[in-house]
């Protein structure tokens, strides 16, 4: 999918870790000289939004792809909104179990909290492996402008 952000992590045979995002269809940016021994990359996908008053939610995806000598795999996740002092968590992170699965994929929703202020949301992921380390808060491409107030009535 061009334009879709992707983020990378990574160590290189020397030890040297590195991370970095990028757009599908642009140029990757050079990894560590070495060669990695051990590589993950995540997606989230365009968030969207369901329904209308107390049923309305929002709705997204994530998935993650490990290689090399990654160990176990997990993924968390979180939607934010928007605020006068920066970015805001609008319900709390959510997360996988460890799995030595070398793909992960999993969907997402949050609540609407109708009628509590607008504020635009988008969400944010971030993958771990155990044989690299935590990777870079990668967010959905687009965000959505709506009346769902400072928290999820189901966090």
């Amino acid at each position: 999918m061009t334009g879709t952000t992707i983020g990378e992590w990574g160590k290189a045979t020397d030890g040297k870790l590195y991370s970095f995002t990028y757009k599908a269809g642009e140029a990757r940016p050079a990894a560590p000289a070495a060669p990695a021994a051990a590589r993950c990359s995540v997606y989230i996908s365009d968030v969207s939004f369901h329904g209308a008053g107390a049923s309305a939610y929002f709705q997204w995806e994530t998935s993650q792809a490990c290689s090399g000598s990654y160990g176990s795999q997990k993924l968390q996740t979180q939607m934010w909104r928007s605020s006068w002092s920066g970015p805001r968590g609008y319900n709390d992170w959510h997360g996988t179990g460890l799995t030595s699965s070398s793909f992960i994929d999993y969907g997402w929703s949050t609540d609407c909290n109708d009628g509590g202020g607008t504020y635009t949301y988008y969400p944010v992921m971030q993958g771990y492996a155990s044989g690299i380390g935590w990777g870079p808060k990668t967010r959905s491409d687009n965000e959505l402008r709506k009346g769902c107030g400072t928290r999820s009535p189901n966090p």
